[in-house]
């Protein structure tokens, strides 16, 4: 067992996005999304990975295959790895996503810490 905790993993972002991993193996990759106000994380997809994408603090307009959906705290949404998609901060706070990929999406640049 091990036990993480969330706020490790809370930054505020230097540019737009801060992407903090927490876990990742051969099935699954969690991390957190810090997302800068009025910032977006730009459209993509997963290939054939399911992506669990929750609200800890903000509000944002998750946009899948170009149809917007309004997400706030506590709100979950599953998206199929094949589907486009983006996240569109529309707060005035950092957005903070908590991000679960199953399975483990083919290059390993997906598994790491990053500032975009």
């Amino acid at each position: 067992m091990k036990k993480f905790s969330l706020n490790d993993y809370l930054v505020e972002p230097e540019e737009k996005v801060a992407k903090r991993v927490i876990y990742n193996d051969d099935n699954v990759l969690a991390f957190v999304l810090n997302i800068a106000p009025g910032e977006s994380l730009p459209n993509h997809t997963h290939f054939e990975c399911t992506v669990l994408l929750q609200a800890m603090s903000g509000t944002a307009q998750v946009n899948v295959d170009g149809k917007p959906v309004a997400m706030q705290e506590n709100d979950l949404i599953e998206i199929d790895g094949s589907e486009k998609m983006s996240v569109d901060n529309t707060g005035n706070k950092t957005l903070v996503l908590y991000v679960n990929i199953s399975p483990l999406p083919p290059a390993e640049r997906y598994s790491v810490d990053a500032d975009l």
